[in-house]
């Protein structure tokens, strides 16, 4: 059975990490460019400010996946806080029947529970989670675009 909760990065990250690299291969372009190099002292600051917000999902205690998102009032909206997904991961071998949709539905519970007006999310377009997150209630707003320098 699947469980998810809200915990602490100073609590949480060494167990995440061990997921770190799978996830990078997965989800990342530009491999050869762009080297998976997670900024530990960022993260820390956005925990000790309150703007850390991370869900994990578990299976008989074990991580099998997450979401992090960063809690703050948008820069246009200065009233209402925001979540801005970080990344979310759940390993291959759980993604069956609703394990993801639960966890974000959790994410969703527990974001609005701390105040969060609107959470914001992207999908990989060779990972497409549209569809996912269409059927709960989300809508496509932007389209985002990157190149490598």
């Amino acid at each position: 059975m699947i469980t998810y909760s809200v915990e602490k990065w100073q609590d949480i990250v060494s167990e995440m990490e061990v997921l770190w690299p799978a996830h990078w291969k997965e989800v990342a372009i530009d491999h050869e460019t762009i080297k998976l190099a997670p900024d530990y002292r960022q993260y820390e600051a956005f925990c000790a400010a309150g703007a850390l917000h991370i869900v994990t999902a578990r299976e008989a205690g074990k991580i099998v996946g997450y979401h992090i998102s960063i809690v703050r009032p948008h820069l246009h909206y200065m009233h209402d806080l925001h979540g801005f997904t970080d990344v979310y991961y759940i390993s291959p071998e759980h993604r069956k029947g609703w394990v993801g949709v639960k966890l974000f539905k959790y994410v969703e519970k527990t974001l609005k529970a701390r105040g969060v007006k609107k959470l914001f999310s992207g999908t990989k377009l060779h990972l497409d989670m549209g569809p996912i997150f269409e059927r709960m209630g989300w809508r496509e707003t932007e389209r985002l675009f990157s190149k490598v320098l």
